[in-house]
């Protein structure tokens, strides 16, 4: 039994050995080869070529990053610099199709904000014939100029993004000097005037004025009034959040209704080497929402430094503070690319620097410097505000020069790799990205094919390995039973046979009593046994007393 024990054993093994070098010699054959990530066989349908590629290529690249920046460092895939630039990788540089340097028109004035609504048209706030000097208010921040009246121009001017054409103008005889303008969700418009101390919510269709905050021409520092107020960001949900400015130093955050929610921050006038705390803002001029990564960030102006607190408490979080910052007057977020920053640099006339006065790209996630854009000969001259457009490819920023306002695209290859590739990967779900797999599949005959020989070979190899194993385990089973069975006959015939004895014995009635010799049944005595005869010798019968 054992020695077929073992060549079953040895059957099964040889046979799935020859099996498995049999399967391996068929995948490595001619006949299959798995298709390579160059020639990977796509469908016919455009967005299922497209879907299925970006969705591998998310899978091994990362959005743009601190690990891209690593590999551009060492691939030099943006540029072919020997020694790669980190801060001057997401390049961007002046639209040729915008008007810049020619004016818009000579009626726009000094242009103190720009936003971009979701259909991609531009916003320009600007202050027509007024200009923001020493002389614009008293010490007390109240408005020297009440009695010339509002701007007669129509401050509000939306244009075209593609050329900077004028499409539409409104808000004559309203406005003093105006300040910060920012586009909605819902397109409504939002500004703020610095001499009315005030802000105000827009219709984008009448022009009618919607909401109110603040009185006009007084400056206060309770919950229901302004000091300067420069700007407003608004979530999607429509909570929105003023920052109040130039005097209070403060960030409200009020509910869609208008109602106070919450607020932190006070001025501060600490300067030098000496760590400035996150709540002590200086002049927080502008406002950007990161909605995903829930936060609002504060371009705290005069403290160099772009501050993010937690949108839902306000509790700060962090910090960026680029070491070629001086003035920071304005920050913009576009998600696209993995999060990324804008902020906008002016010089500090009192201090001699070789600082451009620019703007910077930060990565969101690294916070390390990952570009720099100035006009095309030059740096900014009296950079104010800054906007991006929804879909990140393109900057806006205007400076207090009449009419200045210019345009930045980024380049075609930053583009193509990490703007475009996100966004068009984004318009499919889950389950599309799964039935275009499919349809690769359905689409490519030889990948069909060759995927159904391979799902054979596994199925045939798993199915011999198992019919071994339970045959092996029979046969274990069997002469383990058998035996089992056999030892326990061989026990029972061995206790209820007779025990024999030699011939030369004889059979006497010593060797029945002979305790020595007693074996099988044996007949117990009935009388006592003398213990007077103790002494005599073991081969003496027993006396037994009648």
């Amino acid at each position: 039994m054992s020695v077929t024990m073992a060549w079953t054993a040895l059957v099964a093994c040889s046979s799935f050995c020859l099996l498995t070098v049999t399967t391996a010699s068929l995948l490595s054959g001619t006949d299959y080869q798995p298709p390579s990530a160059d020639d990977q066989p796509l469908a016919t349908d455009d967005q299922s070529q497209q879907t299925l590629a970006q969705f591998q290529q998310m899978a091994t690249d990362q959005l743009y990053g601190q690990n891209q920046v690593d590999s551009a460092r060492n691939t030099q895939d943006i540029t072919d610099n020997s020694n790669v630039d980190v801060s001057h990788q997401f390049h961007l540089h002046e639209s040729s199709e915008w008007p810049f340097p020619h004016k818009i028109d000579n009626s726009i004035g000094q242009i103190s904000g720009v936003s971009i609504s979701k259909d991609n048209l531009v916003y320009i706030f600007h202050r027509g014939d007024r200009e923001w000097n020493q002389t614009t208010f008293f010490e007390n921040n109240v408005f020297r100029d009440k009695n010339k009246g509002p701007i007669s121009e129509q401050v509000v001017v939306i244009l075209d993004p593609k050329n900077g054409s004028v499409i539409k103008r409104w808000g004559s005889h309203r406005f003093y000097m105006p300040h910060g303008i920012t586009v909605d969700h819902e397109n409504n418009v939002w500004l703020t005037d610095v001499a009315l101390h005030q802000v105000f919510k827009f219709d984008p269709s009448s022009g009618n004025v919607l909401m109110t905050f603040g009185t006009a021409f007084e400056p206060g520092t309770d919950s229901n009034q302004f000091c300067k107020p420069t700007s407003v960001a608004v979530t999607t949900s429509g909570e929105f959040f003023v920052a109040d400015g130039y005097c209070n130093s403060r960030i409200i955050k009020y509910s869609a209704e208008g109602q106070v929610l919450l607020q932190w921050g006070r001025s501060t006038l600490v300067t030098g080497e000496m760590l400035v705390p996150p709540y002590q803002l200086w002049i927080p001029h502008d406002l950007t929402l990161a909605e995903d990564k829930e936060v609002i960030c504060v371009a705290d102006r005069e403290n160099s430094r772009l501050l993010c607190f937690n949108i839902n408490s306000g509790i700060f979080q962090f910090e960026i503070n680029p070491q070629i910052v001086q003035r920071l007057f304005s920050a913009a977020y576009s998600p696209v690319a993995g999060g990324l920053f804008y902020v906008l640099n002016d010089k500090n006339m009192d201090i001699v620097t070789e600082t451009l006065a620019q703007g910077i790209v930060i990565n969101a996630t690294s916070m390390e410097v990952i570009g720099q854009f100035h006009p095309k000969n030059n740096e900014f001259l009296r950079p104010h505000d800054m906007a991006v457009s929804p879909d990140g490819t393109s900057v806006y920023v205007v400076e207090l020069i009449r009419s200045h306002i210019r345009k930045f695209v980024l380049d075609s290859d930053i583009q193509n790799k990490f703007i475009n590739q996100s966004n068009d990967s984004y318009k499919f779900s889950f389950n599309d990205i799964m039935l275009n797999k499919y349809n690769v599949l359905e689409n490519c005959s030889g990948l069909r094919e060759n995927s159904g020989k391979q799902i054979l070979v596994i199925m045939l190899v798993i199915a011999v390995g198992l019919f071994f194993t339970a045959a092996i385990f029979v046969t274990v089973l069997i002469y383990t039973r058998t035996k089992s069975i056999a030892n326990r006959k061989e026990a029972a015939f061995s206790r209820w046979q007779p025990r024999t004895l030699n011939a030369a014995d004889g059979f006497t009635l010593g060797n029945i009593f002979n305790k020595k010799q007693r074996a099988g049944f044996e007949k117990l005595a009935t009388v006592e046994v003398s213990e007077d005869d103790d002494d005599d010798d073991d081969d003496n019968d027993l006396n037994v007393r009648a």
